[in-house]
């Protein structure tokens, strides 16, 4: 027998819907709140108790005492209401100072300690901490959930690079202005053109014992031993804002081969003509910021080089197509010689033409002083 299809109506408010729908939408890891949510929403909208059950999956019981705790405590507060009351549980082991104690204790090990190790596991910090922290009864298990559950966890790292380029803002600025469409505070004339330029080398590898193909329940297997045939550079420049690829495959990256590639776009339409045609590149051999605009501006008037900083490749949308290359093309790589790959490298690129549209580029040069501006108050806030 199915319950009385309205008990326990409810007829939620305007801000009651707005709080719920936004914790539905926050608490998609919680999954029993998310339930909660969903029976009291669909009460609003007078469905029987039996057709929330069947909608969501639960039973009638279980939808009518939600329904019976958000109308005894709606008063709390619409999402509040539908939150298990504290319960008693087990006593507390260990306090929250001890705790706390702990963490100060790795902390500590990992900055100050003498043993020959860069990184500590779990059997490394217990005896440290049962010692130094006085807490002798501390279990490995409790030890790794209070780390597991600690905002500061000094363990893991991750590398950075400190940016070398004194004027580095100001030359990350021109290639972020650029993207955005603007040269000199000026917005770009449709004539104008940006080009991001680059090369990557590629090593020549052959298994040495052929891939076997995928079973059923068995992904395709690629044998790990390999040849080197030697490596061979692929050199390649996308036009930011039509998205057109040029590239060339070459065995040694010189001036003369990235010479080729500029010859390679410069003398085509619509470059050939253009107003102004911005060469985006870093300081690579073939194309260093000491010599390349000079050289670039004596091949073609219309040219301007834009160098950027050291250590600032992300910068160069043309590294974009290289990691989509390199994941879709070269990994895993199993070819003969060097003529295989090159034709590899090269159809796909045609491939890729096919259907390559413009990339979104959200980040501007506000977005980098603003970030860099963050990072200097983080900067002075440490010891």
């Amino acid at each position: 027998m199915g319950r009385a299809p309205y008990k326990y109506p409810v007829k939620l408010t305007g801000k009651e819907k707005q709080d719920l729908r936004q914790a539905k939408r926050k608490g998609r890891c919680n999954a029993r709140l998310v339930i909660r949510i969903m029976i009291i929403l669909l009460a609003d909208k007078r469905r029987s108790i039996a057709e929330t059950a069947g909608i969501l999956g639960s039973c009638e019981q279980t939808v009518l005492n939600q329904r019976k705790r958000f109308v005894e405590r709606r008063a709390e507060g619409a999402v509040e209401a539908l939150l298990d009351l504290p319960r008693s549980g087990r006593p507390l082991t260990y306090t929250a100072q001890q705790r706390a104690q702990v963490t100060v204790t790795v902390c500590a090990t990992l900055k100050k300690h003498e043993l020959p190790l860069s990184r500590f596991s779990l059997a490394d910090l217990l005896p440290v901490v049962r010692c130094e922290a006085g807490l002798e009864a501390l279990s490995r298990s409790s030890l790794a959930r209070f780390l597991r559950e600690d905002a500061l966890k000094p363990w893991q790292y991750h590398y950075w690079l400190f940016p070398r380029d004194p004027d580095f803002v100001s030359k990350a600025c021109v290639v972020l202005d650029l993207y955005a469409g603007f040269w000199e505070g000026k917005r770009l004339d449709p004539n104008d053109y940006v080009i991001s330029a680059d090369e990557k080398s590629m090593q020549i590898l052959k298994r040495c014992h052929p891939s076997l193909p995928t079973i059923a329940g068995q992904p395709m297997r690629v044998e790990f031993e390999y040849d080197r045939q030697g490596t061979r550079a692929y050199h390649a420049a996308l036009d930011v804002f039509n998205a057109k690829l040029f590239g060339q495959v070459v065995e040694n990256t010189t001036i003369a081969t990235f010479n080729n590639l500029i010859d390679r776009v410069m003398t085509q339409a619509p470059y050939q003509s253009a107003q102004r045609v911005f060469w985006l590149v870093d300081s690579g051999c073939a194309h260093h910021r000491n010599t390349f605009p000079a050289r670039l501006k004596s091949l073609y008037a219309n040219a301007i080089a834009v160098s950027l900083p050291i250590h600032a490749s992300w910068l160069n949308q043309i590294e974009l197509y290289f990691s989509i290359l390199h994941r879709k093309v070269l990994t895993p790589l199993d070819v003969n010689n060097a003529q295989e790959l090159q034709q590899r490298v090269l159809d796909f690129q045609a491939y890729y033409a096919k259907t390559a549209k413009p990339f979104t580029w959200k980040f501007t040069s506000q977005d980098l002083k603003d970030r860099l501006e963050a990072l200097a108050g983080f900067a002075q806030t440490l010891p």
